[in-house]
């Protein structure tokens, strides 16, 4: 996995949450959204929409297909994968 991306999308994250550095220089590939993070669902969608500014990634998208388990198993990495390098 391309740890200069996990920390990009890391970045993103601490943006939409206001957390310090130190919360976002623990986020890793596996670091799921739900569980680990604690994201809600309005800092997810905002996520997504940085990170469809930025990767032209639609994470709102991929995340409606998912079932539920699937999006509170959703880490970060998968977020990664879905961004073209």
């Amino acid at each position: 996995m391309d740890g200069a991306l996990i920390r990009e999308l890391a970045g993103l994250l601490r943006a939409v949450t206001g957390e310090d550095e130190a919360w976002a220089a623990a986020i890793t590939a596996a670091s799921r959204l739900e569980d680990d993070l604690g994201l809600e669902s309005g800092e997810l969608a905002a996520w997504g929409d940085a990170v469809r500014v930025r990767y032209g990634v639609d994470v709102v998208g991929y995340v409606t297909g998912l079932d539920l388990d699937q999006i509170i198993a959703l880490t970060v990495g998968d977020v990664a994968a879905l961004v073209p390098r």
